[in-house]
């Protein structure tokens, strides 16, 4: 079991209920064996919370590699952990559901295209892939029996981007995929990309387990029921947003509107990220 003990030199600490963090330390410990005298950044979990230390361990890992071991690396990395742990926010259904289309969507194309290196690094951004400059991915989805979804006036406005919208219609199935289990799947697919990793370890710890597990769709359903369109044929106001007016907002369907096959959508994309 390693330890350390040993005496401080010129150091900084922070703490936090979550973690602290101690800068500069001389540290002896014992690794493989064998005993060691180094000077070390000391960044500590202080929750008891097996499912916290677990993710405590799996982020820093990951955020220590992309940004380094400097004394300003170590800092940064604390207070992204920091703002991490701090923030609470409980996820309504609604954005679960929305959640569970985007995962889905990064399961399903994850062969064709590794479509989870094109999402969004932070939510609520303007659209949920972003495969180029010009390309671009909004998903969307339901329970309900119509096809009927609600769009920001400028996902839809095609002058500057050529833009798609994978729509799905989801039923709830006892026996089908579970959102816990989509999350564990993608996390696989992004266990390298800090912010990523991050915008799903956030829904692991804010949503309890059993919620997760509960939410399920039937797979042979949300297949048959997955269709891609192109924004301009989705009926919409044929305009850009008059000058004065922001956030403009509406429904609407798609039962009637002709759809296009995947295999169209992943040659587009292809061709894009090829320079074609």
């Amino acid at each position: 079991m390693d330890f350390f003990l040993g005496v401080q030199l010129h150091f900084t600490i922070d703490q936090t209920q979550k973690m602290s963090i101690e800068c500069n330390m001389k540290v002896c410990y014992e690794l493989n064996g064998k005993m060691h005298d180094d000077i070390v950044h000391i960044i500590r979990c202080l929750s008891e919370l097996p499912r916290e230390k677990y993710l405590f361990l799996e982020l820093a890992t990951v955020l220590i590699h992309e940004s380094g071991e400097s004394e300003e690396a170590i800092m940064e990395t604390f207070n992204t952990l920091r703002t991490f742990f701090n923030d609470k926010k409980e996820l309504s259904d609604n954005e679960l559901i929305g959640l569970y289309a985007e995962l889905y969507t990064i399961y399903s194309f994850h062969e064709s295209l590794e479509i989870e290196k094109y999402w969004q690094s932070r939510d609520r951004m303007k659209f949920d892939f972003s495969i180029s400059e010009k390309v671009k991915l909004e998903v969307k989805a339901t329970v309900k029996n119509t096809r009927t979804h609600h769009f920001r006036h400028e996902q839809l406005m095609t002058e500057v981007y050529n833009i798609f919208v994978l729509s799905y219609l989801l039923r709830y199935d006892d026996e089908g995929l579970s959102l816990y289990d989509l999350l564990l799947l993608c996390k696989e697919f992004m266990s390298k990309d800090a912010r990523k990793l991050m915008r799903l370890n956030y829904v692991l710890k804010n949503v309890g387990e059993d919620r997760l597990k509960y939410m399920r769709f039937n797979r042979a359903y949300t297949d048959a029921n997955r269709h891609i369109y192109r924004a301009e044929d989705i009926p919409k106001f044929n305009q850009n947003t008059p000058r004065g007016v922001t956030n403009a907002e509406y429904d609407c369907i798609l039962d009637n509107v002709q759809f296009v096959e995947d295999t169209l959508f992943i040659d587009i994309a292809r061709s894009t990220l090829a320079g074609g």
